[in-house]
């Protein structure tokens, strides 16, 4: 199991420059021959960038499709305990959230954010995976 970044979805919605390594990981999340998390968090934060209530729908619906994608909650006593973790090894609170969880859960995180790099969990960007 991994644990996804929202930056690794807005590369594919956005077609950034790494979006074909990233349509490729979500891809096999979304057949379910890779099995990975997502903050309820990231998906809302997806959802605000986008905006348009359709926009939103149709990002939903398609990960409510994904056989391999376990959507994670954090309770308000976790969201805490993350913020302060945040503060401690420098990072925001988005990161914190994504730090915290996959610390506690003992996941690598697949993301572009070389923020994660100074911390003791392991990144790996889309590729990697994909090479495993």
């Amino acid at each position: 199991m991994y644990l996804v970044d929202a930056n690794v979805v807005l590369e594919v919605l956005y077609k950034r420059s790494r979006w074909e390594e990233s349509y490729r990981l979500l891809n096999a999340v979304k057949e379910g021959s890779l099995r990975v998390y997502m903050l309820h968090y990231a998906i809302h934060g997806i959802s605000s960038i986008l905006g348009a209530p359709d926009l939103v729908a149709e990002l939903l619906s398609e990960l409510l499709s994904w056989k391999g994608l376990t959507v994670a909650d954090l309770a308000l006593e976790e969201e805490l305990a993350a913020s302060r973790m945040a503060r401690n090894v420098g990072l925001d609170f988005d990161d914190g959230l994504h730090y915290y969880f996959a610390k506690s859960r003992g996941v690598p995180i697949v993301s572009f954010d070389k923020d994660f790099d100074k911390t003791d969990i392991t990144r790996l960007e889309p590729r990697e995976v994909l090479q495993n």
